[in-house]
């Protein structure tokens, strides 16, 4: 059995940290870790078999004091590295309160901005030792709902999240639906680009959770395959014809949804366009195109389902990439519109919150996930230098697969993150942190 060790797990969210694990099925000890003395019996007592490592901030809510929440997360992540060193891997999750509204305690935020830091740049220093850690954050406010806080804690702890580190979640106020559940069981979600990699495996998990998949798509034979599979994989679905750039097949989409279900749950807006060169070698027709699918094709998304996904209480996930949150060479173009969609996410969800509209919309920044059609489109020789290149600056080291952005995005789309929107979440194996 799994073993976790949990940090300061008598305050109120250790508490939560516990019951979370202990109701999947995972061994949990409670262990001191306020000071070095503290560690070194621990590192004593456990010295082999621990997986994960939740550290969490002690009381019951934010405190001015930032102190005793930066010593703590730093100890946590000083001592993961000789806990996980012997197996080369492991899981480390820092719990702590968000600061509130308007900066009430600019202590807490002090705390926040820090745990950030310091987590990453344990992230550089595991990675430089050989250790392919899953760090990643959760801030909580100290009015979220319990039960999404458990679900969240969950799954940043099992294998949904196994391609996450250096990760950020936030949990807002609030209370969860009453039948909320990690799984997509019943929802209509219509899923754009569906017809390989990362789309295809999103839909595929909606239909092993039980749900029913639009394959959104233009070549509707592979549309067909994938839906053959999530068929295979236990749920239902129907391919519908899509060119993301045209607002009359977006219309046309919604009417065929809404004859078929009448409402949606989520709408995940996956296709995509890339192309990446030096900037002098690119011209405004490239930008164009990349801007036609990456950014029009995503706001004409939102727009034609939005009544849909409001009687649905849907949710969007658009699927963006790294490069919209960290340039390198040759992304100018891709990046910029990249980045667009992660600032359209959160324009969209902020324009729903305020007009009281139910609708969550988050980004996903996948980063290089790995396909068949990846390796062809770089050819054999090609592919092996890239992987090369990318792989030592990853903190994971390695590159994702599609499933592994599969797994996030069916959690996010699901109520158990009713509390989450707004956000921009990579899943990315921590590329960004050292790209380029």
């Amino acid at each position: 059995m799994s073993l976790a060790l949990v940090v300061n797990g008598t305050s109120s969210l250790g508490r939560a940290a516990v019951e979370a694990l202990r109701g999947a099925g995972l061994l949990v000890e409670i262990v001191n870790g306020s000071n070095e003395a503290d560690w070194a019996q621990a590192l004593a007592t456990y010295a082999e078999g621990v997986d994960t490592i939740i550290v969490a901030q002690s009381g019951e809510g934010p405190c001015d004091d930032p102190q005793p929440a930066i010593t703590a997360a730093w100890l946590g992540a000083k001592y993961a590295l000789p806990v996980f060193r012997a197996r080369g891997s492991g899981t480390l999750l820092t719990l702590g309160f968000a600061p509130g509204k308007d900066s009430a305690s600019p202590g807490q935020d002090a705390a926040c901005e820090s745990i950030r830091l310091l987590t990453v740049a344990a992230l550089h220093d595991a990675r430089a030792a050989g250790i392919a850690l899953r760090s990643n954050r959760l801030f909580v406010d100290p009015d979220a709902d319990p039960g999404a806080l458990r679900e969240t804690i969950r799954f940043l702890a099992d294998r949904r999240s196994q391609f996450m580190s250096g990760a950020e979640l936030s949990l807002a106020a609030g209370t969860a639906p009453e039948s909320a559940q990690p799984d997509l069981a019943g929802k209509a979600i219509l899923v754009t680009g569906a017809t390989s990699g990362i789309g295809r495996s999103v839909a595929i998990e909606i239909g092993r959770q039980g749900g029913f998949a639009f394959v959104g798509g233009r070549k509707l034979d592979l549309a067909e395959e994938t839906l053959t599979l999530v068929r295979a994989a236990g749920g239902d679905g129907l391919v519908v014809p899509l060119d993301v750039t045209s607002a009359a097949a977006w219309r046309e989409a919604a009417e065929r949804i809404k004859s078929v279900r009448g409402l949606l749950h989520g709408l995940v807006n996956n296709a995509g366009e890339a192309k990446n060169a030096p900037i002098e070698q690119l011209d405004e027709d490239d930008l164009a195109v990349l801007s036609a699918i990456n950014i029009r094709g995503v706001r004409l998304g939102m727009d034609a389902m939005e009544t849909l996904l409001a009687q649905g209480r849907g949710c969007v996930i658009n699927i963006a990439s790294v490069a919209g949150v960290r340039a390198g060479p040759g992304g100018s173009a891709y990046s910029a519109t990249k980045a667009a969609m992660v600032g359209l996410s959160r324009g969209y969800a902020a324009a729903y919150a305020r007009a009281a509209n139910p609708i969550r919309v988050n980004s996903v920044q996948p980063g290089l996930i790995w396909s068949a059609s990846v390796a062809d489109s770089l050819g054999e020789d090609g592919a092996r230098r890239f992987r090369a290149m990318i792989e030592p600056k990853t903190p994971l080291g390695r590159v994702g697969l599609p499933e592994e952005v599969a797994g996030p995005v069916a959690f996010l789309l699901s109520d158990a993150a009713a509390a989450i929107t707004g956000q921009a979440i990579n899943v990315s194996g921590g590329l960004e942190l050292g790209w380029p």
